[in-house]
């Protein structure tokens, strides 16, 4: 009902790659009584939930230390305000034949939480200070949003919402976890498939004979005379015309 052919162009998944992108170069360091480094540690980042990290370091895998990063998508809600008229969009591809046309896209609104977990408290305060500055509360991404197209958007990324949770219940053996979530909203946009148009080579006009009882037409049409020529379809408006695993 809603079409045959494979409609999937990736934004989704553009944009948890975008977002990602922005925290996997975050750095703490570690620092002895007289303040020099004792070690520079890079936090890795993870897409999941920050459960099933917490799963796993209080279980008996050895291999998740912590300080980590990991985020995951959580809802996306329809934004109306920022519906663009179906009338009309933009050119995706275009030959001497065809123009391929791709809808105005339709607004998305993308939650995210970005979860940062640490043993001890100054481990998550410096990866804060590395985040907060830069969002006020918004910071634009420049997005490739199809992979296949030149465009890029300057994509707003929203921070709402920052929360801290301290996972220390149990005897001296569990092992203690800090976690800060930052509750972000990405402004995305999701489009449809693109539409092939045929270019319009020529167009026609009737004049009529108002001196004669039955009224004739005799066909003054400039359009193309060859097996070329457009059928009357093709003059009208088009219908509507712009590791994460």
């Amino acid at each position: 009902m809603l079409g045959n052919d494979e409609q999937y162009n990736s934004i989704i998944r553009n944009y948890v790659i975008a977002f990602g992108s922005i925290f996997n170069d975050i750095t703490i360091v570690r620092r002895n009584s007289d303040d020099t480094i004792k070690k520079s540690i890079k936090v890795p980042l993870s897409y999941g939930p920050s459960e099933k990290f917490m799963a796993l370091i209080h279980g008996d895998d050895k291999t998740i230390e912590l300080p980590r990063i990991a985020f995951e998508i959580t809802s996306m809600q329809y934004d109306g305000e920022r519906k663009l008229s179906k009338i009309s969009g933009y050119t995706h591809k275009e030959t001497t034949t065809s123009k391929t046309f791709i809808e105005h896209p339709v607004p998305y609104d993308i939650d995210i939480d970005l979860f940062i977990m640490v043993k001890n408290a100054d481990d998550g305060t410096q990866i804060l200070e590395q985040i907060l500055p830069y969002f006020t509360p918004t910071f634009n991404i420049p997005i490739k949003e199809l992979s296949d197209d030149s465009l890029v958007r300057d994509t707003p990324l929203v921070l709402n919402v920052v929360s801290l949770e301290d996972d220390y219940d149990g005897d001296f053996f569990t092992k203690r976890a800090i976690i800060w979530t930052l509750g972000f909203t990405l402004k995305g946009y999701l489009y449809g498939n693109a539409k092939e148009k045929k270019v319009v080579r020529g167009s026609g006009s009737g004049v009529g004979n108002l001196d004669s009882d039955n009224t004739s037409y005799s066909d003054q049409s400039v359009a193309p005379k060859d097996e070329d020529q457009l059928s009357s379809d093709d003059y009208g408006f088009a219908e509507d015309v712009t590791n994460y695993e």
